[in-house]
């Protein structure tokens, strides 16, 4: 999302990518002053491990790197950040200093914010079913789903996709089943917060189910 947004703009793509990064840390003020405690970014996914180049996998951890480092607006904020996905592929340095930052924000509650960094929703599923069957449990929703990613934090109320694509792309598989849906032609990048308050508006307006 963000190497399009770069490129419809004939920018190199890691203009792109910390224009996402920057983009994030600016709206985090605006999910909390909404009351929204949990927020999952889909920053990083399996494919674009085994898909982009070298060159800008190393881009993309530098930002990473970038935005990890500057904690800031997480203490000011009081946000917990928390890790979706496997990153022991990672660069040592990007490790630490996501490690550190997870350290640091342990005790806040204020927003958890999630990043999905080297995550797939197959993935996850696959390594929930391993960790799961050492227990020797039968399975049921509620115990298994304490092995996903998202341990007891609540499934999604809402996904918002940007860039004009209408599909989950892999993402949260399983606590995505009733979440409701929103699409909207902007890119990550020009994504801001009159479109957030668009996309809370159109959730507020949806009859909610749950497949009753």
């Amino acid at each position: 999302m963000n190497r399009r947004w770069a490129r419809k703009r004939a920018l190199p793509a890691a203009i792109g990518h910390r224009k996402g990064a920057e983009n994030l840390k600016k709206l985090l003020p605006a999910f909390i002053a909404r009351g929204i405690t949990h927020l999952t970014v889909y920053a990083l996914s399996t494919e674009n491990l085994q898909e982009r180049s070298a060159s800008e996998l190393k881009n993309i951890f530098r930002e990473i790197e970038r935005f990890a480092q500057d904690e800031e607006i997480f203490h000011e904020n009081k946000i917990r950040l928390q890790l979706f996905g496997e990153i022991v592929k990672f660069p040592i340095s990007t490790k630490k200093v996501l490690g550190n930052l997870v350290e640091h924000t342990k005790n806040y509650r204020e927003l958890n914010l999630n990043l999905a960094l080297g995550y797939g929703g197959r993935d996850e599923i696959v390594r929930a079913v391993n960790k799961f069957a050492e227990t020797g449990q039968r399975a049921t929703e509620k115990n298994f789903g304490k092995f996903l990613d998202s341990g007891d934090q609540p499934d999604p109320d809402l996904l918002i996709r940007t860039g004009g694509k209408r599909r989950i792309s892999n993402f949260l598989i399983w606590q995505l089943a009733y979440a409701e849906l929103y699409f909207t032609e902007k890119m990550w990048p020009q994504f801001d917060e009159a479109e957030l308050e668009k996309a809370l508006k159109w959730f507020q307006e949806q009859k909610r189910t749950f497949g009753k």
